[in-house]
C-alpha cells in the first residue's frame, strides 16, 4: 500500500499519555488506533500514543539478514519515491531493523496484523525481504539487483519450511512483551464489498495484484494465526470475519479496507486491554442488533438494497460465511419490520 505515512515515527505531543504501543502491521491495526478516520495521525485517545508503527514487514523475512549493504539502503532518497512519506518505513524494512525497534524500551504494548504474509515477497541471494511496494521498485537500488531477485508468497510455500522463523520472532519478542502485553489483531481478506449503489459485491480481481491482499490465502493465513494463539497466548480480537469492505469509505477496494464499524469495534477493545477494563482474552464479539452502539445513525445513512442483499445474506448462511450475520445486522436497521428479517434476527437472538 503506497499511501503509507511516516505519522508513526513522528513524536506525537500529547500531555496526558498513559500507555504507549508499537505496531508491526498494516492500515488494518493503523485505522482501527484511529477509530477509523483514514488521514488521521497518532491514536484517537489522549490517553494513548505509538512509539514505532512499522509496516511493510512480515515475521519471517523480519528474522532474515538484510539483502543490501546499509549504505546502500542510506542512498535512497525521497525524490527517487512515490509516495515520500514512507522513505522511513522502507528502509526499517530493508536494513531489518524491525526486532531491534520493537526491542526498545518505552511502549507497554504491541500490536500485530498479518497482513503482510499474504503478500509476496522478494528473494535476493540467502536472504529475503518483505516489501514489493512501489516505492522500492522506483529506487536506483532497485534498478541495480532488479535481475536477480525472485519473488514468492509465504501462503503458498509448506510451512514445514518457514514456521520455525515465526518461532524464532516470538522467542525474542518475548523477552521484551509477555503474552499479556502482546494484541493479535485477526485479519481475513475480504470476499466482498457494500457498493455506493447500497449492493453487496464481490471484490473484483483488479484488487487482487501481488502488492496486494488475497481472499485465496485466507485459510492458510488462519492457520497461522492459531498456531500463534496456540503456542504464544496473545491477547486476541477476532473481528475482521464479520466484515467486508466499503465504497462509501475508500475508493481503493483491496481486501484489507473495510467498513468503520470494523474499525470502532477494534479500537473499543484495543483500548479495553490496554486500560485493563476487560479480562476477555479472545474478543470475537461484533457489537451487531445494538441501536445505542457507536456511529449506528452514520451507519445508517448509506444506501442498502434490502431484497437484494437478502439474497447474498441467503448465498453466505449456504456457504457457511459468518458474514451473513453482518448483513442481518444492516436489514435489521434498514427493513426492521420485514417478517423475514424479524424472524432471523429472532432466532439470532435465542441462540446467541
Amino acid at each position: 500500500m503506497s499511501f503509507w505515512m511516516n505519522w508513526s515515527w513522528r513524536k506525537m505531543k500529547k500531555e496526558n499519555v498513559k500507555y504507549k504501543l508499537n505496531v508491526l502491521g498494516s492500515c488494518i491495526s493503523r485505522v482501527s488506533l484511529l477509530d477509523g478516520e483514514q488521514t488521521a495521525t497518532g491514536i484517537a485517545d489522549e490517553e494513548m500514543d505509538i512509539q514505532y508503527f512499522l509496516d511493510k514487514q512480515n515475521l519471517v523475512c523480519a528474522m532474515m539478514s538484510a539483502p543490501f549493504q546499509r549504505e546502500e539502503v542510506e542512498q535512497i532518497t525521497e525524490d527517487t519515491l512515490w509516495d515520500k512519506r514512507t522513505l522511513r518505513s522502507l528502509k526499517q524494512c530493508l536494513n531489518k531493523d524491525t526486532v531491534r525497534m520493537l526491542m526498545e524500551p518505552g511502549a507497554d504494548y504491541l500490536v500485530i496484523d498479518l497482513y503482510d504474509m499474504q503478500i509476496r515477497f522478494l528473494t535476493y541471494e540467502a536472504t529475503c525481504f518483505a516489501t514489493q511496494a512501489d516505492e522500492f521498485c522506483r529506487t536506483p537500488l532497485f534498478e541495480k539487483y532488479r535481475n536477480d531477485f525472485g519473488s514468492a508468497c509465504f501462503m503458498e510455500i509448506d510451512r514445514a519450511i518457514w514456521y520455525g522463523y515465526v518461532d524464532l520472532f516470538f522467542e525474542k519478542i518475548l523477552k521484551r512483551f509477555d503474552a499479556d502485553h502482546m494484541i493479535l489483531n485477526r485479519f481475513r481478506a475480504n470476499t466482498y464489498f457494500l457498493n455506493k449503489d447500497g449492493q453487496i459485491c464481490t471484490i473484483p480481481e483488479t484488487y487482487k495484484n501481488v502488492c496486494q491482499p488475497n481472499d485465496k490465502y485466507n485459510m492458510p493465513l488462519h492457520e497461522l494465526e492459531n498456531y500463534i494463539i496456540e503456542k504464544y497466548h496473545p491477547w486476541v480480537i477476532d473481528l475482521s470475519q464479520y466484515f467486508m469492505g466499503d465504497q462509501n469509505e475508500w475508493d481503493n477496494l483491496n481486501g484489507a479496507h473495510f467498513e468503520r464499524e470494523f474499525y470502532r469495534e477494534t479500537f473499543d477493545q484495543i483500548r479495553r486491554i490496554v486500560k485493563g477494563q476487560t479480562q476477555q482474552k479472545y474478543y470475537s464479539e461484533p457489537d451487531f442488533f445494538n441501536p445505542l452502539r457507536r456511529g449506528f445513525t452514520e451507519d445508517r445513512d448509506r444506501k442498502f438494497d434490502v431484497e437484494f442483499n437478502y439474497q447474498v445474506m441467503q448465498y453466505l448462511i449456504e456457504q457457511d460465511d459468518i458474514l451473513w450475520l453482518n448483513i442481518l445486522d444492516k436489514l435489521s436497521i434498514y427493513a426492521p419490520d420485514d417478517p423475514r428479517v424479524r424472524e432471523q434476527v429472532a432466532w439470532v437472538k435465542s441462540n446467541s
